[in-house]
């Protein structure tokens, strides 16, 4: 999992170094085009029975929310402190504790729900809305990590009910088709420069969730959800390194909110899954 950070790493610095002289929906086509190519080989080998589904409707809400994903991320990432964009990318968290109970009506007792609260204040303190170098790309962060609430929510509920290969066929498929259209009018040709970065986008983004995912096979998600947070780590490390970054005291307290409460409502959750098995 801290490979698959690392890599990521890499696809947000050329994200920094390019994102805000390309079009985002350049840079989202081109990812999509890449997942679909490291995916081929599994979906010619699976054959046409990986498209059959009883549940088309849901892959595509997943599909078009993972569009609008891709979006935010690489607009906030183009546009914010590394360490800011990573920070306020953990409101995942208390964004599917609220999506949970208020959507789909799970019981979320008091417990998580006073965490959630006090790491939505986290991120508005990252936010700093009263500031002046105050940047919409804050509120597109925001929306990306809502959107990727949804994402994770979606992907229970196919989960249950489709295979890991249908559900990553018609991630893939959708999303190249969905961004075909708007990466192809808004597509810039790149210099020796661009070109470079734009490969690290395309090869280190999917070669990470790649990773990841063998990760998850190896070890249980309650275990690597706390490792999650060495993302902050290696966002600081980036944004210092290779930006000259040193975040605010705003940016550090907002931070270190969000992050003790959503691993305290990981540890939560885990503790009641253990009991629920138990």
């Amino acid at each position: 999992m801290l490979a698959a950070f690392a890599l990521f790493t890499f696809e947000t610095i050329a994200t920094r170094m390019i994102g805000a002289e390309m079009p985002i929906a350049q840079l989202v086509l081109l990812r999509s085009v890449a997942q679909l190519a490291i995916l081929l080989p599994f979906l010619l080998r699976a054959g046409p029975a990986v498209l059959r589904t009883s549940h088309p409707w849901l892959h595509g809400l997943r599909g078009g929310l993972t569009i609008a994903g891709l979006f935010a991320y690489f607009f906030s990432y183009a546009h914010l402190p590394m360490a800011s964009a990573v920070s306020i990318s953990f409101a995942r968290n208390l964004f599917i504790v609220a999506f949970a109970a208020l959507v789909l009506g799970e019981i979320v007792r008091w417990r998580r729900w006073s965490a959630t609260i006090v790491g939505f204040v986290g991120v508005v303190i990252v936010m700093r809305p009263g500031a002046e170098e105050f940047s919409p790309a804050y509120l597109v962060a925001v929306a990306g990590a809502a959107t990727g609430a949804s994402i994770t929510l979606t992907t229970r509920a196919l989960a249950r009910r489709e295979a890991p290969v249908q559900i990553m066929a018609y991630i893939a498929l959708i999303c190249t088709a969905g961004t075909l259209l708007p990466g192809i009018l808004a597509w810039e040709w790149p210099d020796a420069r661009q070109a470079f970065w734009l490969a690290v986008i395309g090869i280190f983004g999917p070669a990470g969730q790649y990773v990841a995912i063998r990760a998850f096979r190896l070890g249980e998600a309650s275990a690597l959800a706390p490792v999650d947070y060495a993302r902050l780590i290696f966002a600081v490390a980036a944004g210092y390194l290779v930006f000259a970054e040193v975040p605010d005291a705003w940016t550090v307290a907002g931070a270190a909110i969000i992050v003790c409460s959503t691993l305290y409502i990981t540890i939560r959750e885990a503790r009641l899954a253990r009991a629920a098995r138990g």
